[in-house]
């Protein structure tokens, strides 16, 4: 009967009667490092024990338990600077539908970037303005140490690693920073397969000439020298350029060695089999994060970037304990009556050497964001026919092409009575390892329609076995928006969730409202951000997490990655009758009457008045009236003296007719 002590994780150099490898390896919980003089000394800190100068390259080897511990609290991971005006230019703190910030709070000190901002860029975790993002969905204190929503089986999420040009100068060649990655990689990995039963492997590996090019080349604008752009600049260049490689990898990470002021990893929150890229005028948001090398715990800061990646919050410590954000869900406390961690995790915000599991709240917040499908896990692979960048081999854990199984190495597969450890080959007589297939018993096929994944709710789709294969079919879910549950309380299907918006509030933010009576904010229907309030509370109140996809929101569309995607103007109508009937009255109301008195005005308006025509004249006839006298010319007035015909000035004209002396008018 064996009894597992520990892991191994090695890297094999040069074979021969000089052997040269290194790694690390765990007996009961205390790790043991073999490394080569050469990165020994690249790591050296002051305070570490020197070794012979000697020609060649020989292996160094010591445990953590032989190290002085270093909290490396200078080592912090998000951007040192002023909450007060970098947070303001964020497109998305700046958009005027955005939630008002509770209070002025520190920022934190690993900087985990959430969909369209920063962690360190805006306010701490327990910022509302713009730190959202995908994590568990629930309240972290209920799932402390739950695992019912990480794989039953064994799942691998394959990876791709760049380096910039920082890094690869930072060593001696590109072999050695290979090297490096190769060992970092397998550290996390068997942390991650311990507590998630995921392993990671390394897909792709891009190594940059150790020399800066003068300017960056479109294809990979990340790659830059440590004079140009800060930490968070890179990984939004980076997430572009992730964006174009149309490849299934679970994330990327860019390993570089240029912290900014003494922050050593970014990385956005929830975005695990994100492949595509989501940007606005500020950020650009994608499966990636940037992690910087450093003697503070190389494998530890890959390892808690990757955790943000998986949807992990920070750990709580003295100062978030002291603002109460465990009661929304903004840290993970040691447990459901304790909020400080006590620095003792690797999500906790400033590293260590000696930091070397995640916590048991870390462990339920990451198992309920997948199990809950708010952090997205189709692309991990099952443990079959894997292709990695180092290639075959055997007893890492992961069953590459070429092998049947891999337990893990002798010391893991314990009594396991289907694979053969040494050779990575089925034992006699067996097609399946139970360790590894979902619809595998005693080393063969399960029968046909075995269950292999129990369904989870009336929107998800119970899984069961074919019998002509060990491998359980994808997770399958009823269609988004699909009616589910009580149907008056607007219940749909969301992710395989049967929820609703109010339901989503009631999960995450009653017991920090204090409230069942919680529900979300209608004034931000058009967001995908978790705002929710209580009629006790009387305000909106927002935490770091965004609604499941598929959650309806405004205009007739769903949540998709923290935005509403696929609204109309019709669904927009459709979601406020109310306001539209209002509205549409009012306009047309003020149209008729605008009508109304345009007639009225034309009617009122006078018509041009002519004068009348004078009648006729009658025809010639005799005069009627007595003919006057003429003067004697005796009696004459004296007048001017005569001129030509006896006059001085011509006659006077003759008078106008009488009808004749106006002209007509027209009022």
């Amino acid at each position: 009967m064996w009894d597992p002590v520990g892991w191994a994780r090695i890297y094999l150099k040069n074979d021969g009667l000089q052997p040269l490898f290194e790694g690390v390896f765990s007996i009961h919980d205390d790790k043991h490092h073999v490394e080569l003089k050469s990165t020994y000394l690249q790591n050296k800190r002051q305070q570490d024990v020197g070794i012979p100068d000697r020609k060649g390259e020989y292996m160094v080897f010591y445990r953590d338990s032989d190290m002085i511990r270093e909290l490396h609290t200078d080592l912090k991971r998000s951007l040192p600077v002023s909450s007060s005006c970098q947070a303001d230019k964020l497109s998305f703190n700046a958009d005027p539908s955005h939630p008002i910030l509770q209070a002025e709070e520190d920022m934190s000190q690993w900087g985990a970037m959430s969909l369209n901002s920063l962690f360190g860029l805006s306010k701490r975790q327990s910022d509302t303005g713009g730190v959202s993002g995908n994590s568990g969905g629930v309240s972290l204190k209920s799932t402390i140490g739950d695992t019912s929503g990480c794989p039953d089986t064994k799942k691998v999420a394959l990876i791709g690693i760049a380096t910039d040009c920082g890094f690869t100068g930072s060593f001696d060649d590109k072999e050695a920073a290979q090297k490096w990655i190769i060992n970092t990689v397998n550290s996390a990995s068997n942390v991650y397969e311990k507590s998630f039963n995921i392993s990671i492997g390394l897909r792709n590996l891009t190594i940059t000439e150790k020399d800066c090019p003068e300017t960056p080349p479109a294809s990979a604008e990340w790659n830059m020298p440590c004079s140009e752009g800060n930490i968070s600049s890179r990984l939004d260049k980076f997430s572009k350029w992730r964006g174009q490689q149309k490849d299934t990898n679970a994330y990327w990470t860019l390993m570089s060695n240029c912290p900014t002021g003494s922050e050593v990893g970014l990385a956005w929150l929830g975005q695990l089999c994100n492949a595509d890229v989501v940007s606005d005028a500020a950020n650009a948001v994608s499966g990636t994060n940037v992690v910087v090398r450093s003697s503070g715990g190389g494998w530890q800061i890959f390892a808690h970037e990757s955790g943000h990646t998986f949807g992990a919050v920070h750990d709580c410590d003295t100062q978030t304990c002291g603002q109460n954000l465990e009661a929304s869900s903004q840290c993970c406390p040691l447990t459901a009556s304790s909020c400080d961690a006590r620095g003792q995790y690797i999500m906790n915000p400033t590293t260590g050497t000696d930091i070397t599991e995640f916590s048991k709240c870390t462990i339920g917040n990451i198992c309920s964001a997948l199990g809950r499908n708010s952090v997205k896990s189709s692309c991990l692979s099952d443990n079959r026919g894997v292709t990695t960048y180092t290639g075959h081999q055997c007893g890492n854990g992961i069953v590459e092409s070429g092998e049947d199984c891999d337990c893990g190495g002798e010391e893991s597969c314990g009594d396991n009575s289907c694979c053969d450890a040494k050779t990575c080959k089925f034992k006699s007589g067996a097609v399946c390892d139970d360790a590894n297939d979902s619809c595998c018993s005693k080393c063969q096929f399960s029968s046909a329609g075995t269950v292999c994944r129990a369904s989870r709710g009336e929107c998800d789709e119970e899984e069961t076995c074919s019998g002509t294969s060990s491998t359980c079919p994808s997770d399958s879910f009823k269609k988004d928006g699909t009616k589910c549950g009580d149907s008056s309380a607007g219940l749909t299907c969301a992710s395989g969730q049967c929820t609703s918006r109010d339901y989503q509030c009631r999960s995450v933010m009653g017991s920090l409202l204090h409230s069942n009576e919680t529900y979300a904010c209608s004034a931000y229907g058009s967001s995908c951000e978790v705002v929710c309030s209580s009629n006790t509370f009387g305000q909106c109140y927002g935490v770091n997490q965004n609604f499941l996809d598929g959650t309806p929101c405004s205009g007739g569309g769903h949540c998709k990655n923290g935005k509403c995607d696929g609204s109309s103007v019709k669904g927009w109508i459709d979601d406020h009758k109310n306001l539209v009937i209002g509205v549409a009255c009012g306009v047309g109301g003020l149209i008729v009457l605008s009508i109304l008195w345009c007639l009225i005005n034309r009617c009122r308006r006078a018509r041009p008045t002519v004068k009348p025509m004078p009648p006729p004249a009658g025809p010639y006839g005799p005069w009627t009236r007595p003919m006057q006298q003429p003067i004697p010319m005796n009696q004459w007035p004296n007048g001017p003296p005569r001129g030509y015909q006896g006059l001085a000035d011509p006659p006077p004209p003759y008078p106008p007719p009488a009808y004749g002396n106006q002209a007509p008018r027209y009022a």
